[in-house]
């Protein structure tokens, strides 16, 4: 199990017999063409090999990597035809013994019936722990067996060179192609029971030398992993720069190759010998971190996103997962071994300074309160500052982390005024995900968003009022916006039970109700509200000016809109007309109103004004516009390109009341328009009638539009069978596809003097195109 002599320093057969056809003096020609037999695969490049870390644990010991029959066709793979007279590993079969479970290795249930090569490489891979893969590269390494298509006995004898020390002949006792795969196996598992009596031990440097020749010098080598200290034991020379460069060849007197080989190999074979500490097995989808002799379940992935440093997910076998032992489920709180506890996120490890801080993150400085790591594996992560109590987060939100939960924090004011020291650090949200939601720290008198699904609420009093009818912008009192809370938090903010429209009283005071705006407060009349008025602090109402009194009989207009209203004493209603407004004045009396922001008739009670029939309206607070269609409703559309091309040209802004009025269609405006039971397309600012016979060819959906609408219309000429784009294409429609005609002379044919439609680009993208007529 060791490299000893020149002669064993290469893989192949040809190179290894060489010495013994030189004694038999062949001809050179003869032992050219031998060695030119060696596998010259190319998957692997010596640059990537890796002393420190030849084959991951994870893949060297999944005994159950490979099932008896996948093994089988492996075999089968490499060697298609045995030369006559030999037995090739494919067809290999001998009797097997019983050997009994012991500290390395389960029972081996023998066979006097003959088992197959690939029967005994399963078996003791599922055995020993060892996995198939291994052990297939191993009788590669050592004797060429896998690709042999003419074997020697010797060959089996010492199939993976176990128990042939470099300074004495191999040990009969061991002899044979059973015990050498089995010993061989169970010595890897010695290695890794008995680490410390062993030369090289991973978790540290070891000094590995290039050549059983002392002359041709060592290296420090920090072996990582098991795996990697068992093949430098097993076989302890490392590749030289030489023997890289040459990866399937020879490098130079100092080369050795065993190790190189079997890296090689193993890549060529199997694809990369490393796996990451994230495992899972095919048959189920939980991934588990692997550390020590436990495994840690990941509960979702965000934290296997966090975990994601220690590398990609790698496919084991249940048998392999099943020697670990379940542990928690696994969590961001990490330890290294020397007892230094740390919370991951985004390839970083941050120090916790003591243990009740880490209890505060929902951990424990015991094992069940985090996942404990190899030093290796927290290496992988970067060290950042330490911990704090305050964690904000890259979606924004800010938390105060204590006792197991978290605590949003509005803003840094409201952060001042709860006395939490400044300073925070930042990670992802999800690093505080396992935290149960706690009442967030806030401050009264202010706006806040919910960043799930943007509504507005006024904080009061420690409640939550719902913005509505108003915006803030509009009515001034965009400084008062204090910032987003996410829903979990603003669902735990006691509800105020009405809605906040702009009207406040002060909390304790004397039932005088205000309209609000960045200009001031405005008094109103005593019984102008009955709904809709929230208590607020006096401390904010004194931050307000106070403006005019809004009394009963007056007129009010805000600089933004054309609409006047009159004030009653229990709302204020819109005036539709100059004549309204006349009639509404004592005879005589000269036209005035009284100016107020914005703010104050939209937070007034009254009642819709109609809107111009066909016209696009839309509101401050939303950018989406619509077509006002008659007294039914409003419809939506995706481009103002629909409107302009059915001729609906007349854009104004009005309030959201107003809007809201109307309900809204439940489909958009395209290219077609019903009216009185008459189907329209739109083009070129015009509707166009499509008679029933035609109405399969244009495959759109006609939306209704109600009387009032529709005497707005320009009717345009008739729709036709044919239609034309800006760039001069004609199109003849057929059963819902467009075909572009071909020619002049074929157009002049087709449409035997019909007109066509011209119509906009998307018009004739929305129909189907077909073959050119």
């Amino acid at each position: 199990m060791h490299e000893s002599t020149a002669d064993k320093l290469l893989l192949s057969k040809p190179y290894r017999f060489l010495r013994m056809f030189l004694a038999f003096t062949l001809a050179a020609g003869l032992i050219q063409a031998f060695a030119l037999q060696e596998d010259k695969a190319i998957a692997a490049t010596g640059s990537n090999f890796n002393p420190s870390n030849i084959i991951s644990d994870q893949l060297f010991f999944d005994g159950g990597s490979m099932s008896a029959a996948s093994i089988q066709d492996f075999l089968n793979g490499k060697v298609s035809n045995c030369r006559s007279g030999y037995v090739c590993l494919k067809d290999y079969r001998q009797s097997t013994p019983t050997i009994a479970s012991n500290r390395y290795c389960a029972a081996y249930a023998g066979s006097q019936n003959g088992e197959s090569a690939a029967q005994i490489i399963f078996k003791v891979g599922n055995s020993c722990g060892i996995s198939p893969k291994v052990l297939l590269v191993l009788l590669e390494k050592e004797q060429s067996l896998v690709s042999d298509t003419w074997p020697l006995n010797s060959q089996y004898t010492h199939a993976t060179g176990f128990s042939c020390p470099d300074t004495a002949p191999c040990d009969p006792s061991f002899s044979g192609f059973f015990y050498q795969v089995y010993y061989a196996a169970r010595q890897f598992k010695v290695y890794s029971a008995t680490p410390q009596s062993w030369n090289y031990k991973a978790g540290q440097y070891n000094t590995v030398r290039y050549h059983p020749n002392v002359n041709c010098g060592n290296s420090n080598i920090f072996i990582e992993n098991q795996a990697t200290a068992g093949l430098y034991i097993y076989t302890p020379y490392q590749p030289n720069a030489a023997a890289l460069s040459n990866l399937y060849g020879t490098g130079d007197a100092c080369s050795a190759y065993g190790n190189r080989n079997f890296w090689r190999i193993y890549t060529d074979w199997f694809g990369s010998t490393q796996a990451s500490s994230l495992v899972r097995t095919v048959d189920n989808s939980t991934v588990f971190i692997i550390s020590g002799n436990l495994k840690y379940p990941i509960g979702n992935l965000s934290d296997l996103s966090a975990y994601e440093t220690l590398g990609q997910v790698t496919y084991v076998s249940s048998t392999y997962l099943n020697q670990f032992q379940q542990a928690q489920l696994a969590s961001r709180i990490v330890r290294r071994s020397d007892g230094s506890i740390f919370l991951i996120d985004s390839g970083m490890k941050l120090p916790f300074a003591n243990c009740q801080l880490v209890a505060d993150y929902g951990g424990a400085c015991d094992p069940a309160g985090y996942v404990q790591l190899t030093d290796s594996q927290a290496s992988m992560f970067v060290t950042g500052p330490l911990v704090t109590q305050v964690m904000g987060t890259v979606e924004g939100p800010r938390f105060l982390v204590s006792q197991g939960g978290k605590k949003e924090i509005l803003d840094t004011q409201s952060q001042l005024n709860a006395g939490i020291s400044q300073g925070f650090e930042v990670l992802t949200l999800s690093v505080l995900q396992h935290l149960s939601f706690q009442l967030p720290i806030t401050r009264d008198s202010v706006f806040v968003r919910s960043s799930a699904n943007q509504k507005l609420f006024f904080l009061s009093g420690g409640k939550k009022y719902e913005v509505s009818g108003i915006s803030i912008a509009s009515a001034g009192l965009t400084a008062y916006f204090a910032g987003n809370l996410t829903q979990p938090s603003l669902d735990l903010i006691p509800d105020g039970g009405q809605q906040f429209t702009g009207l406040v009283t002060e909390s304790g005071g004397d039932g005088t109700i205000w309209a609000i705006s960045g200009a001031g407060k405005y008094q109103l009349p005593s019984n102008s509200a009955t709904s809709g008025v929230v208590p607020v602090a006096q401390n904010f109402l004194s931050t307000l000016p106070t403006q005019n009194s809004i009394a009963a009989g007056t007129f009010i207009k805000s600089p933004n809109s054309g609409t006047v209203y009159v004030v009653m004493p229990n709302d204020i209603r819109p005036i539709s007309s100059w004549e309204t407004l006349l009639a509404l004045l004592p005879p005589g009396s000269p036209i005035s109103w009284q100016e107020v922001p914005n703010a104050v008739t939209q937070t007034l009670p009254k009642g819709p004004v109609a809107l111009t029939a066909g016209n696009l309206y839309r509101d401050d607070g939303n950018a989406t516009v619509y077509v006002i269609n008659g007294v039914t409703n409003k419809i939506g559309f995706s481009s103002f390109v629909y409107a302009a091309e059915a001729g609906f040209g007349e854009f104004s802004y009005t309030n959201t009341q107003r809007i809201n009025a109307y309900p809204t269609a439940n489909e958009l405006l395209t290219w077609g328009i019903r009216c009185a039971n008459q189907n329209y397309v739109s083009a070129r600012g015009k509707v166009h009638l499509v008679s029933p016979d035609l109405l399969n060819l244009y495959p759109f959906h006609f939306i209704s539009a109600d009387q009032f609408t529709c005497q707005r219309l320009k009717i345009g000429t008739d729709a036709s069978s044919f239609i034309r784009t800006p760039d001069g294409t004609v199109f003849k429609l057929e059963n819902g596809t467009k075909r572009p005609i071909s020619s002049l002379a074929r157009l002049i044919e087709l449409t035997n003097g019909q007109s066509w439609l011209d119509v906009h680009p998307w018009f004739a993208d929305a129909i189907p195109s077909g073959p050119s007529i």
